[in-house]
């Protein structure tokens, strides 16, 4: 939806508002205030402005598309902007293979488009009705395992 160049693609708006978006994103500066101190200008290369009217409705438009980067047999699900995914089948190393999959093809788009994946707050959770001991998955962000 929102390239480098805060080109507003792929929605299908019509009239003035791609226009308004495109421009209401683009040349963004900030400042930072200490007390009574301002800092030079800086100008804001992604995300949205925080407290704008928009930016909870545009913040969701892009998010949305992370559940695009899916393996067929995974699932997803998003709240704001915590995303929780699953696979549901009898072979855990099958499983396993997709989550990566899944996990690789998050981080790739994540990269591209401005968000930040945290390994430190993601977790796997290993529901079975397996008896027989088998081991967790082993799923890694950025080559560190997720605690199970």
């Amino acid at each position: 939806m929102f390239g480098q160049n805060w080109e507003v693609i792929n929605l299908d708006l019509r009239g003035n508002l791609p226009n308004f978006i495109s421009n209401f994103l683009k040349n963004r500066t900030f400042q930072v205030k200490i007390l009574n101190t301002l800092s030079d200008d800086f100008i804001q290369e992604e995300g949205v402005p925080q407290g704008s009217v928009l930016s909870v409705t545009l913040f969701s438009i892009k998010i949305n598309e992370i559940l695009n980067q899916l393996p067929p047999s995974v699932k997803g699900c998003l709240y704001v902007g915590d995303l929780t995914v699953w696979c549901q089948c009898k072979d855990i190393r099958y499983a396993e293979r997709q989550l990566q999959i899944a996990v690789k093809n998050i981080e790739n788009w994540c990269n591209k488009n401005g968000f930040r994946l945290s390994e430190e707050k993601s977790r796997c959770v290993h529901f079975c009705r397996l008896r027989k001991f088998h081991a967790d998955p082993e799923i890694n962000i950025k080559g560190r395992a997720i605690p199970i």
